[in-house]
Parts: C-alpha cells; sequence; structure tokens
C-alpha cells in the first residue's frame, strides 16, 4: 500500500484545571442546548478597553502560540472579541468562552480566573477573569496560561472523539481487538491499508472544497510493537529511531524505493505523561517521504502492554497540502487518544 497524493499538554495542568479552578454552573438547570461555533475558536467577551489594553495583550500571547510541530505557522485558537453588549442568547452557548471584567467591587479586589464547564450548552468551556486593574488581571491569565490551553484544547479533543464515536467502524474496532488487542475508535470510512503481523495501517481519505476545488486530505493509523527491555525505549532518541524504523519497513510513497521517515529540520516535541493511567510517551513532529515530495505532521502515543511485555505505539498523521492542519490533528490526536486494550467477551454458559 502506498501513500496517496493526494506541546505539550500536560495530565497535571489539565488535572489542575479541572480540579482546582474548574465547576459546573449547570445546578437544577434543564437539558441544555447544544453547543455552536468552530472547532478551534474562543469567543472573548470584554470592553473594547481591556481587549486593546494589558490584559487583551496577555490573553493573545496565550492563544496566540504556534500550535506544536506543524509545517506552517498556526495559532492554538482563533480568539474572537465580543463586546458585553453584543454577548446574546446566539452567542452564549458558543462551545468556548473568556469573560473578562475589570471593577472595583468588593469581590474584584483579588485577581480571580475561573474555569467552568457547561454554563449555558453542553460540552461548553466557559472562563471568567476579574480584576481591579488591567495589570492585576493580565498577570492572572499568565499565571494560567497552561491550565487554559490546556483545558480548551483537551475539551476540542473530546469533543471530535465524542463525534467520532457517534458514527465509528465498527468492523475495524473489531478486527483491532483480534489482531491487536487493542481498540480504537475510526471513523466509518476508514479502511485498512495494510495489516500483517508486524505493522497496522488505517487510512482515511477525504475530499474537501477550497477555491471552487475539490481537494484529497488524507489521515493514517499506525499500530506497531516491539519488545520491552528497559526504560531507556522511552526516550525521544529511542522512539524516533524505532518510529523510522517501523516506517521504512512498511510505509512507501509512490516512487520506487521512496518511504516515510521523520522530518528532522524540525525539532519534534517529546513529552512524558499519564495515559489512562498508565506511563506513556508522546510524540509531536513532521513527517516526509524520502524520495519524494509529500510531508505533514504527525502524533504519537507508545505505553507498554502489561499483557504481552512490549511496548505499544498507536500514531496519525495528516497530509493537507491545501488547508490549516490544527483541527485535523486535533482529530487524529482524539482517534490515537481513544486507545483502550481489549477484553476478550466472556462467553455465557
Amino acid at each position: 500500500m502506498q501513500i496517496q497524493a493526494s506541546f505539550s499538554v500536560t495530565l497535571l495542568a489539565l488535572l489542575t484545571a479541572f480540579g482546582v479552578g474548574c465547576g459546573s454552573q449547570e445546578g437544577a438547570r434543564t437539558a441544555l442546548t447544544g453547543k455552536v461555533g468552530a472547532s478551534g475558536e474562543v469567543v472573548v467577551v470584554c470592553d473594547d478597553v481591556i481587549w486593546d489594553g494589558v490584559v487583551g495583550d496577555s490573553l493573545r500571547s496565550i492563544f496566540d502560540r504556534p500550535f506544536p510541530v506543524l509545517p506552517q505557522y498556526e495559532p492554538w485558537f482563533k480568539l474572537v472579541h465580543l463586546e458585553p453588549e453584543a454577548f446574546d442568547r446566539f452567542w452564549k452557548p458558543h462551545r468556548n468562552i473568556v469573560v473578562l471584567e475589570l471593577a472595583d467591587r468588593v469581590d474584584t479586589q483579588e485577581a480571580k480566573v475561573s474555569i467552568y464547564k457547561e454554563k449555558y450548552s453542553r460540552d461548553q468551556i466557559y472562563v471568567t477573569g476579574t480584576a481591579r486593574r488591567g495589570d492585576e488581571l493580565a498577570s492572572a491569565l499568565a499565571d494560567q496560561s497552561q491550565e487554559l490551553v490546556s483545558v480548551f484544547h483537551r475539551a476540542e479533543v473530546e469533543r471530535y472523539a465524542d463525534l467520532i464515536a457517534l458514527d465509528e467502524n465498527e468492523v475495524i474496532r473489531a478486527e483491532l481487538g483480534v489482531r491487536a488487542q487493542l481498540e480504537l475508535t475510526v471513523p466509518r470510512d476508514a479502511r485498512w491499508a495494510k495489516k500483517n503481523e508486524e505493522f497496522l495501517w488505517i487510512d482515511r481519505q477525504l475530499t474537501r472544497m477550497k477555491g471552487g476545488d475539490n481537494h484529497d486530505v488524507q489521515q493514517g493509523f499506525f499500530i506497531y510493537r516491539e519488545p520491552y527491555v528497559d526504560d531507556q525505549q522511552f526516550s525521544m532518541s529511542a522512539r524516533l529511531k524505532a518510529r523510522n524504523a517501523a516506517l521504512r519497513a512498511h510505509v512507501s510513497g509512490r516512487n520506487a524505493g521512496s518511504y516515510m521517515t521523520t522530518e528532522m529540520r524540525y525539532s519534534p516535541s517529546y513529552e512524558d505523561v499519564v495515559f489512562k493511567g498508565q506511563f506513556a510517551s508522546e510524540l509531536r513532529g513532521l513527517w516526509r517521504i524520502e524520495g519524494d515530495f509529500m510531508g505533514g505532521p504527525f502524533y504519537s502515543l507508545t505505553l507498554f502492554d502489561e499483557r504481552s511485555g512490549d511496548l505499544v505505539t498507536v500514531e496519525g498523521y495528516a497530509y493537507a497540502p491545501y488547508f490549516d492542519k490544527r483541527e485535523y490533528m486535533r482529530e487524529v490526536e482524539a482517534i490515537v487518544r481513544s486507545l483502550r486494550w481489549y477484553e476478550t467477551p466472556i462467553t455465557q454458559p
């Protein structure tokens, strides 16, 4: 099978954000409406003087930072500014909201940034920031910058996961259980590109419109194993070595002798993480085809399978030369992180 021509967020920050500064404002209300708004968009509700001052600068410095390891710059999130009087019932169900206020009241004497879930709509993230002075609020936002990015990013990834689960490919999921002793929630339009005892490759071909023309978009997912020897195998150098060896052997390009590898002109991003209670390594980087002109971003997760004594790597990549890559990679991350160990069904006597 050939390729068609066609940051790190830490668990600690996420737990801190939701465990310390996050709550639900649902109370005893009736069922919430569905969220609205584009993925990757954050609505900021504040007066112009706040938006144009140090508070707005602080917020932009947080969300305008580059999304990790993409071929071109894309921010973590696109910010949309609204003045408070424009924040009506059309905007309130938006998926991601930040409301900022400067006032001299009893409850604003100390700068405070709070994170809530589902104030006006299902799966909504709603952040409030209040203070007496702009410099105090700007500092409070900066202090919680990692939490804010983590919460909004993880929420977007989980929304993609929920959407995919509504129309998943149950055939591939079942076969993965038998072949790889794990499960992934992949979209219904995914298909097998390669499956053998050493390497599994799931392919997804999409068509998107831009400039009046249709363009191909590809997402792919690899699963491969290696015997566990020691913890040094979790290092970035070891992960890259194993990755390049597996892809050279199993992922060929269009031209004779071409193959997928890691683009090292841009440094990959590596982090040790806790994934569903297990130690794991998370790798983000760029891939390219040696011997051809193709490339794009990838996201990889490696963890230990106690049942087999192997290290298991699940990786996803995107190829979308005519489009921004950030949201395709959030979707890829959602699929990779849907990983769960397969449990053999118990047959009732």
